[in-house]
This record gives structure tokens, C-alpha cells and sequence, in this order.
């Protein structure tokens, strides 16, 4: 009798011990998947984590940028009617937006945010999100002011590259309206200025992301969904401008002309 109870007792803690090293597994598994999902670089995710940046690489993507910008350009002067010009704007307005987008942003997610971070090189040193949006757009071809442009208040940075036309104010609108409003503006490059903050948005296949040096967790460049944003949720104020609607923007992009920077003296 006293053996089958020793047996039993035996065969109970050893099934509580296999029980316990099963709980143990499943957890560990589930950690490992939850770290896999939150890194996973996708544009319905916050990117928080990403490999060292290759330069070259960087550096090799911005000459194919400019000699695609070249190419059009070329083309534009070669254009005899104002169909054949409002047509090569209407690509270069595409390859604006994919040269910023496709080319430039993805080198830079995960570069750390700091106040004062003035980094050129994405991945390597800190950046705030004025410099972040200067850097953007001077690498992408345009001839932007950067350390001035970087320095102003948003709207100023915003009235620096594109018209009142192709700007929208908005007070104390909860975020479900804003990005609606984005979304039946339509797509394209835009960029927002915040109380405290700027950004890029871009309208693209029925969603809003917005592009950003993030001052909040995870603290450094993100894209991520415009509704699920804390930032731009936050913010009672938001100038938006649709920077690649604006034909004169995309012309002196072509053309390489400089952009003056206003400022509040202006």
C-alpha cells in the first residue's frame, strides 16, 4: 500500500514538473514571436529596430534619385506643347513621391531622435524631427536652406516649399476626422506641422502614415498609421500641405532651384 502511494506521489510530481517545463516553452515561444512582430519593418508597424545602415548603399540611391531627376528634367526642355510638359510634371510628380518615399525613408527608420540631433547620415548619430524633414528633402534633390529650414517653426518650414493654395488648417480636430480629411484630399506627399512638431504624411493605397523623428517611444524616425499616431493624435493644431500636388514645387525640384526659407520675419 505504501508503495502505491510513494508511486503515485512520484508520478504526480513528475507529470506537475513536465507540466510546468510545457508552461515555460509556450511563454518563451510567445515572447520570441511578440519581439519578431514588433520589429518586423512594415508600413503598418512602428519600425523600432533595424540593421546598421550601408552608406554606400544610401549614397548609390541618392545618385540613381538625381540622375532620374536629371533625366527628366532633360526631357521637360526637350517638351515643344504644354501637354507634353504638363505630362513630364505629372511623372516627375510620381517620382518625387516615390524617390522620398521608396528611396530615402527607409534608410532612415529607426536613426534616434534627440532635440538637438543634427545627423546627415541615417542610422549613425541622433536627429530632430526639423532636421529630419530638411535632410529628407535635401537628399532627395531639392535645394532646401537645411540647418535654417530645419530651425523654424513647422507652418514656416511647410510655407518654405509649397503655397497657402496647397494648405490646410486644422483646430482641435479629433484625429478619426483628420485623417479623413487626408484621405479625401487624396493621395500623395504631404507634410505636417504639429504644435511641436513636423512631419511627413503620406496618403497612399486608402491609408494615412505618417513619417516622423518620434520625441516618444520608441524615440527615434517611424512610420506609422496616422490614426494609431500618439503624436499627431495629441496635437491641437495641425497645418497640413500637400507638398507634391504643388507644380511649381515639383518644377524647381526638376529645374534644381533653390528654396528660400521664410521665417517669422517674413
Amino acid at each position: 500500500m505504501k508503495r502505491r502511494r510513494k508511486l503515485i506521489v512520484t508520478l504526480a510530481v513528475v507529470a506537475l514538473a513536465i507540466l510546468f517545463l510545457a508552461v515555460l516553452m509556450r511563454r518563451r515561444d510567445s515572447v520570441q514571436l511578440t519581439k519578431q512582430i514588433k520589429l518586423a519593418p512594415s508600413p503598418t508597424n512602428t519600425v523600432i529596430d533595424r540593421p546598421s545602415v550601408d552608406l554606400r548603399t544610401y549614397k548609390v540611391a541618392l545618385a540613381k534619385l538625381e540622375n532620374d531627376r536629371l533625366a527628366l528634367w532633360s526631357r521637360y526642355q526637350r517638351a515643344t506643347t504644354p501637354s507634353e510638359r504638363n505630362s513630364i510634371i505629372n511623372q516627375a510628380r510620381e517620382s518625387f513621391e516615390r524617390a522620398v518615399f521608396d528611396g530615402v525613408f527607409p534608410y532612415w527608420y529607426g536613426t534616434k531622435w534627440d532635440f538637438n540631433g543634427t545627423t546627415e547620415r541615417p542610422g549613425e548619430g541622433k536627429i530632430a524631427c526639423g532636421y529630419f524633414v530638411a535632410t529628407v528633402l535635401r537628399d532627395v534633390g531639392m535645394r532646401v536652406q537645411r540647418t535654417r529650414l530645419a530651425q523654424q517653426a513647422s507652418e514656416n518650414i511647410i510655407l518654405s516649399l509649397t503655397t497657402n493654395y496647397h494648405t490646410k488648417r486644422f483646430r482641435q480636430v479629433p484625429i478619426n476626422s483628420f485623417v479623413e480629411s487626408v484621405r479625401s484630399w487624396g493621395t500623395g506627399l504631404y507634410m505636417v506641422g504639429l504644435d511641436v512638431h513636423v512631419g511627413f504624411i503620406l496618403n497612399r493605397d486608402g491609408e494615412v502614415y505618417f513619417i516622423h523623428s518620434s520625441y516618444v517611444d520608441p524615440y527615434c524616425v517611424v512610420i506609422e498609421r496616422g490614426v494609431e499616431s500618439q503624436i499627431l493624435g495629441a496635437s491641437r493644431y495641425r497645418v497640413l500641405g500637400k507638398i507634391s500636388e504643388d507644380d511649381d514645387l515639383i518644377l524647381k525640384w526638376l529645374r534644381s532651384d533653390p528654396f528660400m526659407t521664410r521665417d517669422a520675419a517674413t
